[in-house]
């Protein structure tokens, strides 16, 4: 995505951060149960869902493009 465009980038990372945050909201709610009777969670894995929803909606929202490679 990322040799796509700034902007399919972007939505690439909106779209997987809040993906990873529904799961983390289900790691916390679901505790050390498995996800939806699939996938085995624990605590440990809820927070770093909660990490990585956290830095990929920083670079979906936050990020933008440099201006030195769209001055063309």
């Amino acid at each position: 995505m990322g040799f796509a465009s700034d902007k399919a980038s972007r939505t690439f990372f909106q779209v997987f951060g809040i993906v990873y945050a529904a799961v983390a909201a289900l790691g916390f709610y679901y505790g050390n149960q498995p996800l939806l009777g699939i996938v085995s969670s624990n605590v440990a894995d809820t927070w770093l869902h909660v990490v990585i929803a956290l830095i990929s909606l920083y670079l979906g929202v936050m990020m933008r493009p440099d201006s030195a490679t769209t001055a063309a």
